[in-house]
């Protein structure tokens, strides 16, 4: 098997699941895939800022402020004031939203709870391995690209 393929496939059923369940759902018909991606990013960022996603995303702060304003007027997002720093506000999902973004997950459980079902424990441990190294190579070489090393991979 090929896993550059594999990857491609299971990237392109992620995709395409979300894309469906966007235009099923009522939730989400007035907004673009591009916000889906920033309520993921919140809903899975601890004390989610606009700093942080301005940083991650490589993009001006003025420019995720626009789209966190446009999701708070939407009602998808919440803003609240740091306790220990009033010049910091925190960014979440609403709670009545993230129980209907957890919908997009239920996919993600099914397949995982069939891989178990499938493989034993050794087995899953061993492909949590290949998933987290297989995750390291890919953010360091997106880092190295960032930065102008863009060695390019070996090819087959």
């Amino acid at each position: 098997m090929n896993p550059i393929k594999a990857v491609d496939r299971l990237y392109y059923n992620i995709i395409l699941n979300e894309l469906r369940m966007m235009n099923e759902n009522r939730l989400y018909h007035n907004i673009t895939y591009n916000s889906l991606l920033y309520l993921d990013l919140i809903s899975y960022t601890e004390n989610c800022t606009v700093s942080f996603l301005a940083d991650v995303l490589h993009v001006a702060k003025s420019s995720v402020t626009l789209k966190v304003n446009e999701l708070m007027k939407q009602g998808l997002v919440e803003k609240k004031q740091s306790e220990h720093d009033r010049r910091v506000y925190y960014l979440t999902v609403r709670p009545e939203i993230l129980e209907e973004f957890k919908k997009l997950d239920r996919a993600t459980d099914y397949a995982v709870k069939q891989v178990q079902k499938q493989y034993v424990p050794e087995e899953i441990d061993r492909f949590c391995e290949m998933l987290d190294a297989f995750s390291s190579h890919y953010n360091n070489y997106a880092e190295r690209t960032e930065r102008g090393d863009s060695n390019e991979p070996e090819k087959d």
